[in-house]
């Protein structure tokens, strides 16, 4: 990166211009190089305390969700939406008595976990990670260039997720690869989507994106799909599962507070904040009706990547349940910002810059500053969001190539 000196010498211009900088492809590549070093570092150290057991027990959350389908292969699935009974089952295959790891997912999910509980814990955890892994990068390079790639290995959000052995890779590529698809395979895109039910809080704002885009063949294909995966939840372990399933997310929703700090929601921020939950989920409610109404006019004008950016950086501050290791998602909002303007040759301020870095490092950061119990989640989400959902012309010019066959493949599909 270099200084810009292509500002006029008025005195603001002037300090504008010094902390403006553009983007230069030696600067990316040392800046990739950079991450490589430390993010690898990082991934190494996490791995290692995840497999050689220096938790209450080896491979982290995934412990908990491969018990949890060791349980429905072995004839009793509902008992995931007893805690007691799960809590029993965990500490009769090995796990710490003093642990809490509740099931709080739908039934659906239970029609993978159920597989991969026939597979030992290792060989369950090593299918799962290096395949969603694998789904996720295939997501995250659609149409882009090897950058893509790099960023999704070593963003701080996919260290995060192979330390805790959670799901966020099945979740960001089922979301960035539909909307990836939706504009020219909505019908797929639908596909995906629908099989995010197994995280509907991820989903919350989809509803208002496809029918502000007018996508009625996602719509259709995105509730038939969840329509077939609760039929066949209800099939396969018994209709009793999800009466069950919703009872047990009244008792789920009063454990939120030894683990708020891992949580980057308005809600979890209110909590810390000493908030009573009423008032926390009021706050969530008016911040989830206010991010709504730019995405709804992000998505009018079609499945534009920003309008996908937008949608994805507005989901963690809509959304009232959802972690860190959830976020990998978020970084395709991230780069996208990042990859447009280096694209279109603008510079980035140092402005511009801090935010997408604190918005980068926020979920491993929410690690390591999580005994301070200070609600910080919220400010680069919102400033995330602002920097991608603002008016910016130049940015809007230099995407017109791509929007202009969205909105075409958008009216193409509503013909069809």
């Amino acid at each position: 990166m270099r200084l810009s000196t292509t500002k006029p010498v008025a005195a603001w211009d002037f300090l504008a211009a010094a902390w403006t900088f553009e983007l230069r492809d030696w600067a990316l590549h040392l800046t990739l190089t950079c991450l490589t070093a430390v993010f690898a570092a990082a991934l190494f150290i996490s791995l290692e305390l995840l497999l050689t057991g220096n938790q209450p027990h080896q491979f982290g959350d995934f412990y908990a969700l491969w018990s949890s389908g060791e349980l429905a292969q072995s004839g009793a699935p509902a008992l995931n939406y007893d805690a007691d009974s799960l809590h029993l089952h965990q500490v009769a295959l090995g796990m710490n008595p003093d642990r809490y790891n509740p099931f709080p997912y739908p039934p659906a999910f239970l029609l993978l976990l159920a597989l991969l509980g026939r597979l030992s814990l290792g060989a369950a955890f090593a299918l799962f990670m290096v395949a969603t892994f694998a789904l996720y990068l295939l997501a995250m390079a659609g149409g882009r260039d090897w950058r893509w790639l790099v960023a999704a290995c070593l963003a701080p959000a996919s260290t995060v997720v192979w330390m805790s052995g959670q799901s966020g890779f099945l979740s960001g590529a089922l979301m960035v690869g539909g909307l990836r698809l939706a504009p020219t395979r909505p019908v797929l895109a639908g596909i995906l989507f629908g099989l995010l039910c197994y995280k509907p809080q991820l989903g919350v704002l989809l509803p208002i994106a496809l029918v502000a885009a007018g996508s009625w063949r996602a719509i259709a294909a995105a509730a038939a799909t969840v329509a077939i995966c609760a039929l066949a939840s209800g099939e396969a372990f018994g209709w009793e599962i999800w009466p069950a399933w919703f009872a047990s997310i009244v008792e789920y929703a009063g454990r939120f507070d030894p683990v708020v700090q891992f949580m980057p929601t308005i809600y979890a921020n209110a909590l810390m904040l000493g908030l009573s939950a009423p008032v926390a989920l009021a706050a969530q409610s008016l911040a989830a009706v206010a991010i709504a109404v730019p995405i709804w006019r992000a998505f009018r004008e079609g499945f534009t990547p920003r309008a996908g950016a937008v949608l994805i950086a507005g989901t963690f501050l809509a959304t009232p349940h959802a972690f860190n290791y959830d976020m990998p998602m978020l970084t395709a909002a991230i780069f996208w910002y990042f990859d447009e303007r280096y694209r279109a040759s603008l510079s980035v301020s140092v402005g511009e810059a801090l935010i997408l870095t604190l918005a980068l490092i926020l979920p491993f950061a929410m690690v390591t500053l999580r005994n301070i119990g200070i609600p910080v989640s919220w400010a680069p989400e919102l400033l995330l969001f602002y920097l991608i959902a603002r008016p910016c012309p130049a940015l809007d010019a230099s995407s017109s190539c791509e929007a202009e066959p969205c909105k075409q493949a958008r009216e193409l599909a509503a013909t069809s």
